[in-house]
């Protein structure tokens, strides 16, 4: 009896469980599957197909453009370039109204920078290298002709044999080598030369006679110091007074201010030409006004030769600060005997 009791309460415990075991699983909530998750919806239906994305095209650059995006509120930098890509800045349309081109006022003053920058170079050769020692060269030849009477000497002969008031052509002639050494009148057509090549720089001859007026100007500006020194600090007088001979700071007229002035254009011409025979009569064209000054009986021949020498250093000066160093080389050279000018050779 004891055993039958025993068997029936195990019984009814066990269908009590299964019973609640029953019920727990209807209570608990589906879990979804992961694998169920990643799987894309099915359409059984075949007339039913999945909605196309709504992207529309550039007009201007036939690229996809995207549309706001509805939930987000960070939007990525690529969004932003899509979106971008049909609209045009207003900035750039008022900017491409205006040419990137320099104008007249900005060219000019960049133009007469570079060329003050060259002016320091000049100037930096001509006073600080050998050619001061060209420039005492110069001088060590001048002195025995000027304090002697050599320079008295060839100024009678030559006055007596084609002097002034010989022959009216050769006067007129002088005249206008006496015009060349002018500077009231050259500097201001150097100027507009110069000017007038930095306003047109697209115009092959105004742009040549731009530069031929750069550079005879620079040459003026490096030489002038020079010749001022010279002119008071020899101190000579003029022919008129009949004595050649140096007395420092007692007159101005110890190199010759017209002949150095004058000689500038020719010996600048004469370095931007590359024909020799035309190089060689340019050279000879810078001796017209040093001869006028001589012809007129204003200028010993001393004097002249001075200003001619400075002209011919200062040019140049030019020369090497815009090409580098130059072959043919016009330099004083001393002898036993006396003294003279030698032509030096770089090869």
């Amino acid at each position: 009896m004891g055993r039958r009791r025993l068997g029936l309460i195990l019984s009814l415990m066990l269908a009590a469980c299964a019973a609640g075991g029953a019920s727990a699983q209807e209570l608990a909530p589906r879990v979804p599957v992961l694998r169920d998750a990643l799987e894309p919806p099915k359409f059984e239906d075949p007339a039913v197909k999945a909605p196309e994305p709504d992207v529309k095209v550039s007009p201007n650059t036939n690229m996809p453009q995207v549309g706001q995006p509805g939930d987000f509120a960070v939007i990525p930098l690529v969004q932003h370039a899509m979106l971008s890509n049909g609209q045009i800045d207003p900035r750039y349309v008022a900017n491409s109204q205006f040419p990137d081109d320099l104008g007249i006022w900005e060219r000019t003053r960049n133009s007469y920078g570079d060329q003050g920058i060259r002016v320091l170079q000049d100037a930096r050769r001509f006073y600080l290298s050998e050619n001061m020692l060209y420039v005492g060269g110069a001088v060590l030849v001048a002195a025995p002709i000027a304090n002697s009477h050599a320079d008295q000497g060839i100024r009678d002969w030559y006055q007596r044999q084609a002097g002034q008031g010989k022959n009216r052509d050769v006067d007129e002639w002088a005249k206008v080598g006496k015009w060349f050494g002018e500077h009231k009148y050259t500097i201001p057509i150097y100027c507009a030369m110069s000017l007038s090549g930095h306003l047109f720089p697209d115009s092959p001859v105004l742009a040549t006679a731009g530069d031929f007026g750069d550079r005879t100007l620079r040459a003026m500006i490096i030489g002038a110091p020079m010749v001022g020194v010279l002119q008071y600090g020899l101190g000579s007088q003029r022919p008129f007074a009949n004595d050649s001979r140096w007395h420092p700071f007692e007159g101005r007229w110890g190199a010759s201010g017209h002949t150095f002035i004058g000689a500038l254009p020719f010996l600048t011409a004469a370095s931007m030409v590359e024909s020799r025979p035309l190089k060689a009569l340019l050279i000879a064209g810078s001796m017209w006004t040093g001869w006028s000054r001589v012809h007129n009986d204003d200028h010993y021949f001393s004097q002249v030769f001075l200003g001619w020498s400075i002209a011919y250093l200062a040019t140049e000066a030019v020369n090497h600060t815009d090409f580098g160093s130059s072959r043919l080389r016009v330099i004083p050279m001393t002898f036993p005997n006396g003294a003279g000018m030698g032509i030096q050779i770089d090869y």
